[in-house]
């Protein structure tokens, strides 16, 4: 009797690809095409300038800016905040709560990308200060960007983790 493990796993490979919506991405992988690679940086790092610009403005109105429409943020404490409308809704009650608190200093550092295809992966640290009694803060980020229709690349997952210790979110150049 013949076994038929690797068409079983075949298979079952195949079936969770189709049930999960894996599929041939639309634009080649940035390894195989240095040019979208580096265009695709060059987007990715626009939408790292926007996240800082925004951030410091403390408006809802321009955070929103940084989301794909499906997006879902993760922050300790509280649910998943799960698609661009609900997030907006959340950032609107925290700027209408925190009128007296304005974000001083908000920095990023970005330890590694990966790109594939319509999809970027980074993770690294962030460090703050607001007014509101000298608040200085770090901690550590994951974030998974997606391509939009029109090139542009928006935040589609996005988990932040605020630090207790500066050494557990080390960074280069931070916030002081």
């Amino acid at each position: 009797m013949r076994r038929r493990y690797p068409t079983a796993v075949f298979l079952c490979v195949a079936g969770l690809a189709l049930m999960t919506g894996i599929s041939t991405p639309k634009h080649s992988p940035s390894k195989t095409n240095p040019d979208t690679s580096a265009k695709d940086r060059a987007g990715i790092e626009d939408l790292r300038r926007l996240d800082i610009q925004t951030t410091l403005t403390d408006k809802a109105d321009e955070l929103t800016k940084l989301w794909d429409n499906d997006a879902v943020r993760m922050q300790p404490g509280v649910p998943a905040e799960v698609t661009k409308a609900v997030i907006y809704e959340n950032d609107k009650h925290w700027e209408a709560s925190n009128l007296a608190s304005k974000t001083l200093c908000y920095k990023t550092e970005m330890k590694d990308l990966q790109l594939a295809g319509d999809w970027a992966f980074e993770w690294g640290y962030f460090s703050y200060r607001n007014s509101k009694e000298s608040t200085l803060g770090q901690g550590k980020v994951l974030r998974v960007m997606r391509r939009q229709p029109d090139d542009s690349w928006k935040f589609a997952r996005v988990m932040g983790f605020p630090e207790k210790e500066a050494s557990a979110a080390p960074m280069s150049d931070p916030c002081r």
